[in-house]
């Protein structure tokens, strides 16, 4: 399931960062380095609204300005972890068929520093004209923050317009092998795999391939039976576990509503929903029911549109 699942695209991209130095922005006496600046475009950059205190700032993320996006993040790769020396073998040592201990492993480097871009969005299908829609979305909807970010990568001169944009993206993607994905409340309706039909014409084979050697032991005549299941048997085999990894490769449907709005509507109304029950404590039927008609009227739950969570604020 790489890069779409359950009605979501997981976007993965390492854009390498500039080598070279740049004036800093601050001074037209200092000269400084892109990863330099590119870390302190990303420190400047507001984040989601995750407190109170912040929601009454009024400065959000660029990002709660789409509404498609569920989770979005920069972050620099400067280098790749050492992991520690790999084992050895003692006796392949001994007999000097393995590295000595004293002998340093390899240890790999990258060429530069490079900009980690991973975005969580809702998309009907994981194609390339889907990814080419959102992120051409994006640039209409933080243009200037995206331009800021990506002057101190290699290939920014390609993102000079919304087109370019996704060009850079799609030269630096990456197949996100694990994405997380957690709206499911049960079971997704998948279908079972129908294992009696991908493996009966392997047992088949293989029944005439013993069936013809047996025979052909006694009789003559019988051995082309026994040469057709020899050749049958990897074939159906092949065709097994082909169907295998093709049904395992399909994304899991969507979640009856786990797109952006769905999902804010739910956080908005589980809060609202916890006050409701707190403060309707030990009323008589009449009140409860007078109050329950209050809180629908007031807070729509069919509508997704608002009252609603906004974009970019941490709240449940």
């Amino acid at each position: 399931m790489p890069n779409f699942d359950g009605g979501h695209y997981f976007l993965t991209a390492l854009i390498p960062v500039r080598t070279g130095l740049c004036a800093d922005p601050r001074t037209d006496a200092t000269v400084t380095s892109h990863v330099h600046e590119l870390r302190a475009t990303l420190a400047a950059m507001p984040t989601a609204l995750q407190t109170p205190a912040t929601e009454k700032i009024g400065i959000n993320s660029p990002f709660a300005r789409s509404d498609r996006t569920h989770f979005a993040r920069f972050a620099i790769l400067d280098d790749v972890a050492f992991n520690g020396r790999g084992q050895r073998d003692p006796i392949k040592v001994a007999l000097k068929l393995a590295p000595q201990p004293s002998e340093a492993d390899p240890v790999d480097r990258l060429p530069c520093s490079y900009l980690i871009f991973v975005v969580d969005f809702d998309a009907p299908d994981g194609s390339e004209a889907a990814l080419a829609d959102y992120l051409t979305h994006l640039w209409s909807v933080m243009e200037p923050e995206l331009r800021a970010i990506l002057m101190h990568t290699e290939g920014h001169e390609r993102a000079t317009d919304a087109a370019g944009f996704v060009r850079l993206i799609r030269a630096c993607q990456l197949e996100t092998t694990m994405p997380f994905n957690d709206y499911w409340q049960g079971a997704p309706p998948l279908v079972p795999l129908p294992l009696k039909r991908l493996l009966l014409p392997a047992a088949l084979a293989a029944g005439a391939l013993v069936l013809g050697l047996v025979i052909g032991i006694f009789a003559k005549g019988w051995l082309w039976l026994a040469l057709l299941g020899l050749v049958a048997l990897p074939v159906t085999l092949w065709w097994a576990w082909r169907s295998v990894m093709q049904a395992g490769a399909k994304p899991f449907p969507m979640a009856p509503r786990s797109d952006l709005p769905h999902v804010l509507k739910a956080l908005y109304l589980q809060q609202k929903f916890t006050r409701f029950a707190i403060e309707t404590q030990g009323q008589g039927p009449e009140a409860l029911h007078a109050a329950f008609g209050d809180f629908l009227a007031r807070h729509r739950p069919e509508d997704v549109a608002a009252p609603t969570q906004h974009r970019g604020v941490v709240r449940s």
